[in-house]
């Protein structure tokens, strides 16, 4: 497979908080993705190559752990690929995805595929459209 590491998703109680404390530790903004009912948003910030994708929840969720996506802390683990098709063959090749598997084509210019690790973990695999 010809995969590489991209980033990886955290859902952040107080955005700018965080983005702060990021910065502190050298991370750049690169870019914001409000939502325009103040309902959440998304930022983006890198170290060198490194990206980590911040999520913001104006309504502290309220559910438990691994549910809904909204929890604090880790969301997910995303991986670039050039052909998230022939990835999602060799997936379910090896058995780690089922026939119910698909590709997710977004609005923001990519290709998505989802799946998750023996511990729940979610699996994002991304091809830029």
């Amino acid at each position: 497979m010809n995969l590489k590491p991209h980033h990886i998703g955290i859902v952040v109680g107080d955005l700018e908080r965080s983005t702060a404390f990021y910065h502190a530790l050298g991370f750049t903004t690169v870019s914001n993705l409000p939502f325009g009912d103040g309902s959440r948003a998304i930022r983006f910030i890198a170290l060198g190559d490194f990206q980590l994708e911040l999520f913001w929840y104006a309504e502290t969720p309220a559910t438990p752990p691994h549910a809904e996506g909204k929890q604090m802390g880790f969301r997910h683990l995303a991986m670039e690929t050039d052909d998230v098709v022939a990835v999602l063959g060799e997936l379910r090749a090896l058995g780690l995805v089922g026939e119910e598997a698909e590709v997710n084509h977004v609005p923001a210019g990519y290709k998505l595929l989802f799946l998750h690790d023996p511990d729940g973990t979610e699996i994002e695999i991304m091809q830029e459209a």
